[in-house]
């Protein structure tokens, strides 16, 4: 792994060259930080919300990520806005920056550089050709994503791929479970057939990497609930067997 300083310059946005003096550059108060357009259903909605509270969740004790979506990403004040890019569905910055620090937008000259580790497209038949063209170009020329990923749930497609030593990226092999592993999660993304938001869908989910769901916090909550429920209850039968035991001989 390269030092953090040296991996922290395949980061930096090319900026103009100056006259010398200081340039006032743009912040996220002064760019544009929405195209007005909603998401393509509410189910990429919720899918993109989902993702972002089961991360946020499993790094609830840190404060050095932030994790994001539907915002637009500034990468260059050279190319300050882009008509065919409008921001990664879900993105992931895995360390180094202010996770609560407020953002209308990712500004990366405000961020010291720092660009998204991991992006996840949730396509659409509208999308998908750019998000496999135009996007998967710009994540591994310009942003230099380590991971990058397409679920299509027209197709229940999921695809993704990680920059290699030579900084290219290569496809990321599914495992046994049609699961992509994700080296800056660490974890795997998969789909998963259940109920998020009272509603029954099939969604892309993490997953640790012993199989299991990687929860929300209010699954994490209920699961420690029921889990300490069936000990209660342990505890009252071992209680009442106790009772109605015969008394022992003196």
């Amino acid at each position: 792994m390269a030092p953090p300083d040296a991996e922290l310059l395949t980061h930096q946005p090319r900026f103009p060259m100056g006259t010398g003096r200081p340039i006032a550059l743009p912040t996220d108060d002064d760019l544009p930080y929405s195209d007005e357009e909603p998401m393509d259903t509410p189910w990429h909605r919720e899918n993109m919300n989902l993702l972002i509270e089961v991360i946020d969740t499993r790094w609830r004790d840190r404060t050095d990520f932030f994790s994001g979506g539907d915002m637009f990403v500034y990468f260059s004040d050279e190319h300050v806005f882009h008509k065919d890019f409008r921001g990664p569905d879900v993105y992931v910055v895995s360390r180094g920056v202010e996770r609560f620090r407020d953002r209308k937008s990712w500004v990366a000259w405000r961020e010291n550089g720092r660009l998204p580790d991991l992006i996840i497209e949730l396509a659409s038949e509208s999308t998908i050709k750019i998000d496999r063209t135009v996007k998967k170009d710009l994540y591994e020329t310009r942003f230099k994503t380590r991971e990058y990923m397409i679920y299509d749930p027209g197709t229940d497609r999921l695809e993704g791929w990680r920059l290699n030593a030579a900084g290219a990226y290569e496809g990321i092999a599914p495992d046994a479970n049609g699961r992509l592993g994700s080296d800056v999660l660490q974890c795997s993304v998969g789909a998963w057939d259940g109920v998020y938001c009272t509603k029954s869908a099939r969604w892309l989910r993490l997953f640790e990497y012993d199989g299991s769901l990687a929860g929300t916090l209010y699954e994490r909550e209920a699961v420690a609930r029921q889990s300490a429920e069936a000990e209660i209850a342990r505890l009252k039968a071992e209680l009442a067997a106790l009772r109605s035991a015969p008394p022992t001989s003196p």
